[in-house]
């Protein structure tokens, strides 16, 4: 009982009654280490890429090597045949298609409540990994045409029109749908596949596919290319408003 009552004495003795302005400044020195302690320690942009390139799957980029390939060696055995363009549009929707699971893989599993809590902000971590993977896929696009123009002595102008332009517009509709937050992985290659459909119909249709002069192939190119960086762009500006950030209110830029 004596000790107890020492305790109750010590403690009205000694009690300490908290100033608001130290806690200020406590709060504001705790600030000042952390940020110290950031900024040592952050990494730079360069070093920023590396680490999410090797975040990348690279079983995706070694498949679209392995069509292109695939494309190259089946060329010239359907070159003069009816169904080079099919091949042709088929192949550049798979090309497409291959890199979907990897843009997907954040909302599928749920990684983009982790990634905004990150030092970099979710939008800078979605265009590092659309620059990475954009950049290797037309250094393997800029090989495989080079070639094919070289070795199949074909026109720019026909591989523009029977695979550039299927494959702009497939990876248009893919980032379109990636930027839907009620959409999922499986309904992104539908929907390139059944674009892959429709293209296959046109090629297929010659009242409408032998009488489309190059100006307006080139001028839907264009509308193409335009579409596919209206895509990226919400993509990249409207990644915090994906279902699984804005459900928890976790966002940092």
């Amino acid at each position: 009982m004596n000790l107890e009552k020492m305790m109750e004495t010590y403690k009205r003795e000694n009690s300490v009654t908290p100033r608001e302005e130290k806690i200020l400044e406590t709060i504001q020195k705790s600030k000042e280490i952390v940020m110290e302690v950031q900024s040592e320690n952050t990494m730079s942009y360069t070093e920023f890429l590396f680490s999410q390139f090797r975040l990348i799957r690279k079983r995706w980029w070694m498949l679209q090597a392995m069509l292109l390939v695939l494309v190259f060696l089946i060329m010239p055995s359907l070159k003069d045949t009816t169904y080079f363009m099919r091949m042709l549009g088929v192949a550049s929707v798979f090309f497409i298609v291959m890199i979907i699971p990897e843009f997907w893989r954040n909302k599928e599993s749920n990684s983009c409540q982790i990634e905004v809590t990150c030092l970099f902000s979710l939008r800078q971590i979605y265009s590092a990994r659309i620059f990475l993977i954009g950049i290797v896929d037309i250094v393997m696009l800029t090989i495989f045409l080079t070639v094919a123009c070289i070795n199949m002595k074909m026109q720019f102008t026909d591989l523009l029109v029977q695979f550039l332009f299927p494959m702009v517009i497939a990876a248009g509709i893919c980032f379109a749908m990636l930027n839907c937050s009620l959409l999922n992985e499986a309904t992104s290659i539908v929907g390139c596949f059944l674009w892959g459909g429709i293209w296959w119909r046109i090629t297929m249709n010659n009242a409408i596919y032998g009488n489309i002069v190059v100006p307006i192939w080139i001028m839907l190119f264009v509308f193409a290319i335009c579409f596919l960086f209206c895509a990226v762009y919400k993509t990249i500006h409207g990644c915090n408003r994906f279902l699984e950030v804005s459900c928890y209110e976790i966002t940092n830029g």
